[in-house]
């Protein structure tokens, strides 16, 4: 007997999908295209850019060295293709003077020019990742996901004259709706294992003592279990001891008091820790992708502009205060080797969950960046660029891929959408699909 795909838990007003199990694969047969993991794409946004001269990789193709922002991600680079010269042309001014980050931001993920407005006309284009879930989002339970770690500004204008919107927001439904985003980690949760009716509000008022989630779908696993071998039985005990190890996170971090910080520096957020606050993110990112839930994820490590204080790195000056200042750009090399590090933390924990013949990473294609190069010199034109993961297939990973000056960023969403099964030949700004993601297909 086949377990379906689909297979979910239930239990009370819970449905808890389940990462993928031999027992899906017919018997005898092993993997087939029809039975492989599904493919799994995100974007990770990076605010302010990075120093340039410290992120860029020397050499080319697998001669390369990872440069001192990113050489804490050494131990996994066989697993990470990075791209240089990609830009974004739609986030230059073309005629709209200031507004450098609101661009970069609402262009990010659209490759469109935002119309400048501070009003309620706001103008810009669906962007790719919705493109991808219009078309693929009826596969899973959740279309997508869009997380972040600080508030969406949904009025007032921001940055030269431009609504604030346009920097809380790399995803658009279309171009008059953003979709927002999730910055508390306890309803993304929620979202994740699908709370439903009466019992919702109760599972959202618990307190830290509160009973898991996996108490709630008990009965069901118990008969699933019988159905099981060997291999699946260890397999669906690590998914149960991640999804508990989530969720004491969660409650540990909403516990916490407050940190002996001015408000005014510091950007408010749930969790009063912001290491915690972004691990958790990528943490329900993996069981994401792990259970199935959704295919498509967006995460904003920080709106454009930010100016978060980052004192976990012992700093007192906010991150876009300090890109202006040209002494102080060893303090944002700190930030930038404190992302990536975190970064890599998120991709060696997709590389550690079992499917399939192979990892939860084998499937992932997630791109790591922003719209802004160097966030001194306000320019976007090379941009840091890394995509991790193998597609099932369609990324030749351990590479540095330098690519012409002036390659549209939107060239690669193109190439991205086509490996999910997403036809498309244009999109944005676009000139065709990016040439070389694995030369050997």
């Amino acid at each position: 007997k086949i377990l379906p795909r689909r297979t979910v838990l239930k239990g009370a007003g819970v449905a808890l999908g389940l990462p993928f199990l031999e027992a899906m694969t017919p018997s005898g047969f092993g993997m087939t295209p029809a039975s492989s993991p599904p493919r799994r794409i995100g974007w990770v946004y990076i605010p302010n850019g990075v120093v340039e001269e410290d992120w860029t990789p020397c050499g080319t193709e697998r001669d390369f060295e990872l440069n001192t922002s990113n050489r804490c991600l050494k131990d996994i680079r066989n697993d990470l293709l990075f791209v240089s010269n990609l830009s974004h042309d739609k986030a230059r001014p073309n005629g709209d003077g200031g507004g450098a980050h609101s661009r970069e931001g609402a262009t990010f993920l659209t490759a469109v020019q935002a119309k400048k407005t501070g009003g309620k006309d706001i103008y810009l284009g669906q962007s790719i990742d919705q493109l991808i879930a219009a078309k693929i989002g009826h596969q899973t339970r959740l279309p997508s996901m869009e997380l972040g770690v600080e508030p969406t500004r949904r009025e007032g204008r921001c940055d030269s004259g431009y609504s604030c919107i346009y920097l809380s927001n790399i995803s658009w439904r279309s171009p008059t709706q953003p979709s927002g985003v999730e910055i508390s980690p306890r309803r993304a949760f929620d979202r994740l294992f699908g709370v439903r009716g009466s019992e919702a509000k109760k599972f959202q008022q618990r307190s830290a003592d509160r009973q898991s989630v996996l108490d709630y779908v008990a009965g069901n696993a118990t008969e699933l279990r019988k159905q099981l071998g060997t291999t699946d039985l260890r397999k669906l005990d690590e998914y149960f001891d991640s999804v508990r190890e989530v969720e004491r996170q969660i409650d540990h971090v909403a516990g916490l008091p407050p940190l002996a910080v001015s408000q005014d520096q510091r950007p408010p957020s749930e969790p009063h820790d912001f290491s915690h606050h972004i691990r958790l993110m990528y943490d329900l990112m993996v069981l994401a992708y792990q259970t199935d839930a959704t295919r498509v994820i967006t995460f904003m490590t920080g709106n454009a502009q930010t100016d978060r204080v980052y004192e976990n790195l012992g700093l007192n000056s906010g991150h876009h205060q300090l890109t202006h200042a040209k002494e102080k750009r060893e303090q944002i090399r700190l930030i930038d080797a404190f992302l990536a590090e975190e970064f890599g933390r998120f991709v060696r924990r997709l590389a550690s969950v079992p499917e399939g013949d192979g990892r939860l990473l084998d499937s992932c294609m997630v791109l790591y960046g922003s719209a802004m190069g160097d966030g001194r010199k306000h320019n976007h034109e090379r941009l840091p660029c890394i995509v991790a993961g193998h597609g099932g297939g369609a990324i030749d990973t351990g590479r540095h891929l330098v690519m012409p000056e002036e390659t549209p960023m939107a060239n690669l969403f193109v190439s991205m959408a086509n490996q999910l099964g997403v036809a498309i030949e244009h999109f944005g700004d676009s000139t065709g699909a990016l040439q070389g993601l694995n030369p050997s297909a």
